[in-house]
C-alpha cells in the first residue's frame, strides 16, 4: 500500500501552548511535585490544580520533611503558582500585556502539607494505587520515536512559542493550540490558534506562524519521515481574532489533555495523569516504563511500532500483567533509511504474559 494511499486511515493529534489554561494547571501541579521531591526525594505529592480568570485552586496533599515537620509550606505553594504564570508569559511582556498579572494571582487551597512519617517512607517502592499504564514508539528519529502527528503537534506549538519570543512586535501572546491531521506519511490539515495583543498585523501574525511550522514539517520531509508537502489545509485561527487567552478566555484543570500529552488519537492510554504526582507513584512511574520497553523494541529494530499495557494492582512493587503488541519491521526497507512512522499493512503481533520478570531490567534502568 502507498504510504499517501486514500485507503489509510486519517490520524490526529493536538497539543496546546505553556499558556494554555490546562497546561497552566498541569505545570503548577508539576512544580509542586519537583518542589516536594528538592525537600525530600521520597515526598509524596498528589495535587490537583483548577484556575479560572486569576483564581487558582490547588488540592490534595504533600508529605514531604521528617521529624514533625512539613517541609513544603502555602507560600512556596503560592509562589509556584505565580512563577508558573509569568514563566508562561502572562503579565507585561516585550510582546505586550497579557493578563492575569502574576503576582495578584489569588492562589487558595485546600492542601495538606504534612511531614512524611516513617511508615510511609518505607512503603514507597509499592504501588498506593491501581493503574493502567501505556507506552509507545514507532520508528521515526526526527519524531523521537513518537507518532509523527504528535511530535508535529508539539513541535507546531513550540515553533510559535518561539516566533513570540524572537520577534515580539508581532504580539504573539502566551495561549494557543495545534491541530495536526496526517495520512500515512502525508501531512493532510493545520489548524494553529495563536493568542495575540489587540491590533495586530493580521497578515503578518498568520503568515509568520504557518511558516515557522512549515520550517518544522520540511525537516521531516529531509528525514524521509513525512512525504513533500503537497495540498496542505492550513488554518490559523479559524474564528478570528484570539485576543482573551488563558485563563480568562477558558478554565483550566489539570488532568485534560492526556491523549495530547501521550502519543495522540491512534494510540490509547491508560487514563490516569502525570502531572502532579510524584515519580514514585505508579501512574508516571508505569507509564515512563512501559515507554522505556516500548522504546526499546523499536530501537534494536526487533519492531517498527510497540505498545506496551502494564497493569498494576494496590500492593504490587512491579507490574502484575504485561501485554506486547508489535508491527514487524519491514524487510523490504533498508534499514540505512529511517521506515515510514505507521505506513504499510503490516499485521500486529501480540504477547501476553503475567509474569513481568522480563520488564525487570528496564524497571530498574528506569529508577535508576
Amino acid at each position: 500500500m502507498r504510504p499517501d494511499s486514500p485507503t489509510m486511515p486519517l490520524r490526529f493529534a493536538e497539543a496546546v501552548a505553556p499558556g494554555h489554561p490546562d497546561r497552566l494547571a498541569d505545570a503548577i501541579g508539576d512544580r509542586l511535585v519537583r518542589l516536594s521531591c528538592t525537600h525530600d526525594p521520597d515526598a509524596i505529592a498528589a495535587v490537583e490544580v483548577a484556575l479560572h480568570r486569576r483564581r487558582v485552586f490547588v488540592t490534595g496533599r504533600i508529605a514531604a520533611g521528617e521529624d514533625g515537620r512539613a517541609a513544603v509550606g502555602e507560600a512556596e505553594v503560592i509562589n509556584a503558582a505565580r512563577q508558573v504564570f509569568r514563566e508562561a508569559g502572562y503579565g507585561d511582556s516585550p510582546s505586550g500585556l497579557f493578563p492575569p498579572e502574576p503576582d495578584e494571582l489569588d492562589v487558595s487551597m485546600d492542601l495538606a502539607l504534612d511531614p512524611l512519617s516513617a511508615e510511609e517512607r518505607a512503603m514507597r517502592a509499592i504501588s498506593d494505587d491501581q493503574a493502567i499504564c501505556v507506552g509507545h514508539a514507532v520508528w521515526g528519529p526526527r519524531a523521537g520515536h513518537i507518532p509523527v502527528e504528535q511530535a508535529l503537534a508539539i513541535e507546531f506549538v513550540v515553533a510559535v512559542g518561539a516566533l513570540r519570543i524572537a520577534q515580539p512586535a508581532l504580539g504573539l501572546g502566551p495561549d494557543g493550540k495545534a491541530l495536526v491531521v496526517v495520512r500515512g506519511r502525508s501531512l493532510v490539515g493545520v489548524s494553529l490558534s495563536v493568542h495575540h495583543r489587540p491590533g495586530v498585523d493580521w497578515a503578518a501574525l498568520t503568515g509568520s506562524a504557518r511558516t515557522a511550522c512549515e520550517r518544522v514539517a520540511a525537516e521531516y520531509v529531509t528525514a524521509d519521515e513525512l512525504l513533500p508537502l503537497e495540498s496542505v489545509d492550513w488554518l490559523v485561527n479559524g474564528v478570528g481574532a484570539f485576543e482573551a487567552g488563558g485563563p480568562l478566555g477558558d478554565n483550566g484543570l489539570s488532568g485534560k489533555k492526556l491523549v495530547a500529552q501521550a502519543y495522540g488519537s491512534a494510540v490509547p492510554i491508560g487514563g490516569g495523569a502525570s502531572f502532579g504526582k510524584d515519580p514514585r507513584k505508579v501512574d508516571p512511574r508505569g507509564q515512563a516504563l512501559a515507554r522505556r520497553m516500548a522504546l526499546d523494541l523499536v530501537l534494536s529494530r526487533r519492531a517498527r511500532e510497540a505498545t506496551v499495557w502494564l497493569a498494576w494492582r494496590p500492593g504490587d512493587v512491579e507490574p502484575r500483567w504485561v501485554q506486547v503488541s508489535t508491527v514487524p519491521p519491514q524487510p523490504s526497507r533498508p534499514t540505512r533509511r529511517p521506515a515510514p512512522s505507521r505506513a504499510g499493512a503490516a499485521r500486529p503481533e501480540t504477547t501476553e504474559r503475567q509474569a513481568p520478570r522480563a520488564a525487570r531490567p528496564l524497571q530498574e534502568a528506569a529508577r535508576g
